[in-house]
C-alpha cells in the first residue's frame, strides 16, 4: 500500500508539473502562433502551413490523451475505453511523426533537418513497438513501449519551454538547439525506463 500511495502521488505531480508547463507553452508560443500574430513565422511557414497545423493538432491530441491512460486505470476498469484511446493516441503519433519527418526536412537548417528526423522515427518507432506488444498480449513490453512513446511525446513540451518560454539556447559547440533535442530524447527516454524498471521491482516486491 504505501508504495501504491508513493506512486499515485508522484505520477499526479508528474502531471500536475507537465500540465503547468503545457499552460505556459500554449499561452506564450502556440496561440501567438495559431492566430497569426507572428508575422515572420507566418512568412516561414506559408508553404506548409496546413501541414504543420495537423502535425500540432495530432501531436496535441497524443499528449492530452496519455495522462488518461496512467493517472488512472483504466486497463482493469474500463478495458474497451482504454483500447479506444490508445488507438487514438497511436493514430495521433502515426500522423504526427511523418508529418514532422517531412517538416524538417522541408523547413530546417541542416543541424536541426537530422535530429529532428531521428527524433520523430524514433517516436513512430516506440509507438509501432507498444501497439505490436499489446496486440500480442505483450503487456510488460507493452508498458515499456509505451513509456517510452509518451516521454518522446513531452519532448515537444519540454524543448519549447526552455527555448522559446525561458529564452535558453544551447551553446553551438554543444549543437544548439539540435543538442537540445538529441538531449532531450536521450534524457526522456532514460527517464521511461527507469520507471518501468522502478515499477517492475515494485510488482516483485509487492
Amino acid at each position: 500500500m504505501p508504495h501504491i500511495k508513493l506512486s499515485l502521488s508522484l505520477k499526479s505531480l508528474f502531471f500536475f508539473v507537465l500540465g503547468i508547463l503545457t499552460l505556459l507553452v500554449m499561452a506564450k508560443v502556440e496561440l501567438p502562433l495559431l492566430f497569426g500574430q507572428d508575422e515572420n513565422w507566418e512568412r516561414k511557414i506559408e508553404a506548409y502551413r496546413w501541414i504543420l497545423h495537423i502535425h500540432a493538432f495530432a501531436g496535441s491530441m497524443a499528449l492530452f490523451i496519455a495522462p488518461l491512460q496512467f493517472l488512472f486505470d483504466l486497463r482493469s476498469m474500463h478495458p474497451r475505453l482504454h483500447r479506444k484511446l490508445g488507438r487514438i493516441y497511436a493514430a495521433s503519433i502515426c500522423i504526427a511523426a511523418p508529418l514532422a519527418f517531412w517538416i524538417a526536412i522541408m523547413s530546417l537548417s541542416s543541424a536541426e533537418k537530422w535530429t529532428a528526423c531521428a527524433q520523430a522515427s524514433l517516436w513512430l518507432y516506440a509507438t509501432i513497438a507498444a501497439v505490436v506488444t499489446a496486440i500480442h498480449s505483450q503487456f510488460d513490453r507493452h508498458r515499456i513501449w509505451i513509456l517510452r512513446s509518451y516521454a518522446l511525446t513531452c519532448t515537444f513540451v519540454l524543448t519549447r519551454f526552455f527555448v522559446d518560454v525561458l529564452g535558453m539556447h544551447f551553446s553551438q559547440a554543444l549543437g544548439g538547439n539540435a543538442g537540445l533535442t538529441v538531449s532531450s530524447s536521450i534524457l526522456v527516454w532514460i527517464c521511461a525506463d527507469l520507471i518501468a524498471v522502478r515499477k517492475h521491482t515494485m510488482a516483485w516486491e509487492g
